[in-house]
């Protein structure tokens, strides 16, 4: 079921003023996994590895006009800003985002001809070495759920970073379709040696969810965040939103209430 939905995409190194409005599609684990590292001579600019700025948010399809407002009050200048249910189909990345390159990976589209496409966005100040995405289904919905992957050279160092965008299926009866989700996108990371970023909206509503995804990024050496104040959005007692890292250190992290989304957004800094 899930390859039926797949579209074969070629990853490609993102160097240029075109690649700020990157797309990227379904792709197979193995080929996403076969280019990383596949383009680290193409390094015009390189993230700072004692300072990456992140922040990681639902944006709820960007439906509150004001949400920018709220992005722009508790962060500026981040590195990576890391999106699930962002709009395609908005001006705002043009106004406030116009200097960030675009890796969007297509999610649920709304009916009709015109219907809009949200999905998951990574925005980075500089290009990205290697993007592709990973489509899931909603058993139950049949709308797609989808991972963007992306690759960035690091200053002072010869390893790249890696950064996983997740937007976790949500409705099911057991945890099979949330299992393979997660391990098709482990599956890519496990073949990067060097830090890894795994963010997103994982939908862990249940306890279950939350061990599952527990023991399958420990097993991937992955450390969950915590944060100095705690205010994700929860449901039935369980966060639901959460990144992990790998290779890296935490300066500082914290969560910022909002009333622009129905999720709260989450901030960090961190080294290598």
């Amino acid at each position: 079921m899930l390859t039926t939905i797949m579209i074969l995409a070629g990853c490609a190194a993102q160097n240029e003023p075109s690649a700020m409005q990157a797309t990227a599609y379904g792709m197979l684990p193995d080929f996403c996994a076969s280019q990383l590292g596949s383009h680290t001579q193409w390094q015009p600019r390189e993230l700072d590895s004692s300072d990456i700025r992140i922040v990681n948010w639902n944006i709820r399809k960007g439906g509150d006009p004001h949400w920018t407002e709220d992005l722009t009050s508790f962060i500026s200048e981040p590195d990576l800003m890391i999106f699930q249910e962002a709009s395609r189909d908005t001006d705002a990345w043009d106004i406030f985002a116009a200097d960030y390159y675009r890796s969007f990976a297509r999610g649920y589209r709304t009916p009709g001809a015109s219907g809009s496409v949200t999905g998951v966005m990574t925005l980075s100040s500089i290009a990205p070495l290697t993007r592709c995405g990973l489509v899931s289904v909603e058993p139950w919905l049949r709308s797609p759920k989808a991972t963007m992957i992306t690759e960035y050279g690091l200053t002072n160092t010869d390893q790249s970073l890696l950064v996983v965008n997740i937007h976790a299926i949500n409705f099911t009866i057991g945890n099979r379709w949330f299992r393979e989700q997660i391990l098709r996108a482990l599956s890519v990371m496990k073949e990067h040696s060097g830090p890894i970023l795994l963010s997103g909206d994982f939908n862990t509503w249940h306890w279950r969810r939350s061990a599952i995804l527990r023991e399958m990024t420990a097993n991937l050496g992955l450390t969950v965040l915590s944060y100095d104040e705690d205010h994700r959005k929860r449901a039935f007692g369980q966060p639901i939103d959460h990144i992990y890292y790998r290779g890296l250190q935490v300066i500082e992290a914290t969560t910022h209430t909002v009333s622009s989304s129905d999720h709260n957004p989450m901030t960090a800094r961190l080294s290598m």
